[in-house]
């Protein structure tokens, strides 16, 4: 079925020839006509259904992490929380709740800073300030940036191998008017940081390439004077994720709370995500001063920061869950 995404898609290809995977996504999910202008993505109703959604109770432990990390750097005045992908700002506005119960002092110093490319519509709260970009701005910033499930969300290339040798997969046309994919041969020199060595003995792997780390890196290296980085997203070790194992399984699509396998239908209706190499993504970060400390899962996460003390004490103060 034709789509107004889909049509741009194909009007693309017949202006410049196939395009890239990669280009396919960004126009599936970010043009005008793309997934995320609908305004229906975020929360229940769409497929943007993350734990900031769920319960608040996952603000109050972000905001729990950030009282933490301001006080490490020895409470600055003042401070900064640099959202990007803050979709409708749920997770900004939860944790600023939280943080105006649990320190005044940190409150009362505080900006929360959400980006996001579509316009983000506050209530009068002035701790908000919103910034409409694709990208975060050089703020130079003393804080916590905070994304959650937005790498997974950046356009990707895909590879094939096939007999020992690499391909990126490119987005055409056939002579029936459908999408096929076309390969074209890669060196692997010029994706060395993106890559395992011995990649091309994965005879018949197929995955994302996502090579967007070291920008966005670079952004935040400008976005923050001194601070914090949590990043919280789905994805493996790079061991894990260039295996046969994983092979055809890092590229998923989300259609009504469905999850598929198939990016070419219903072009610009359904989320296309892609899996976080981790350990590109450590790399990327020290490339631009970045030090790890600490990676864990979200679960190992939320019980270091008392999960179960936290929800203990919502039951004895009868707090209800969030009606969705």
């Amino acid at each position: 079925m034709n789509s107004p995404a889909r049509n741009l898609v194909g009007q693309t290809i017949v202006d410049d020839g196939p395009i890239s995977f990669e280009t396919f996504m960004e126009i599936a999910l970010y043009s005008e006509v793309g997934y995320y202008r609908n305004v229906d993505v975020f929360g229940i109703a769409g497929d943007y259904y993350t734990s900031p959604y769920i319960h608040p109770i996952f603000a109050s432990l972000c905001a729990l992490q950030v009282e933490k990390m301001w006080k490490t750097m020895d409470q600055p005045v003042p401070f900064f929380i640099i959202e990007q992908g803050a979709g409708d700002a749920t997770l900004a506005k939860d944790v600023l709740e939280a943080i105006s119960i649990l320190n005044q002092d940190l409150y009362s110093s505080l900006t929360y800073i959400c980006v996001d490319r579509r316009q983000i519509e506050i209530d009068d709260n002035s701790h908000i300030e919103t910034v409409l970009s694709d990208q975060v701005e050089p703020f130079h910033k003393t804080g916590v940036f905070i994304s959650n499930e937005l790498i997974d969300s950046f356009p990707v290339k895909m590879i094939e191998i096939r007999n020992g040798e690499i391909f990126e997969i490119y987005v055409g046309i056939n002579s029936q008017g459908s999408f096929e994919e076309i390969l074209r041969p890669i060196a692997i020199d010029d994706y060395v940081d993106f890559l395992p060595s011995k990649i091309e003995q994965l005879d018949g792997y197929r995955g994302p390439l996502n090579t967007k780390m070291n920008d966005w890196y670079r952004n935040m290296s400008a976005a923050l004077n001194c601070g914090f980085v949590i990043t919280i997203d789905y994805g493996f070790d790079r061991e894990v994720f260039f295996s046969m194992e994983k092979s055809h399984r890092l590229l998923q699509t989300y259609y009504k709370h469905i999850d598929g396998s198939n990016p070419f239908q219903r072009i610009g209706s359904q989320d296309i995500t892609a899996h976080v190499d981790f350990d590109t993504l450590k790399q990327s970060g020290h490339k631009y001063g970045f030090t790890e400390c600490g990676y864990f899962s979200q679960a190992e996460w939320l019980n270091s920061m008392g999960l179960d003390n936290l929800l203990r004490k919502m039951r004895t103060d009868g707090l209800e869950n969030r009606k969705t």
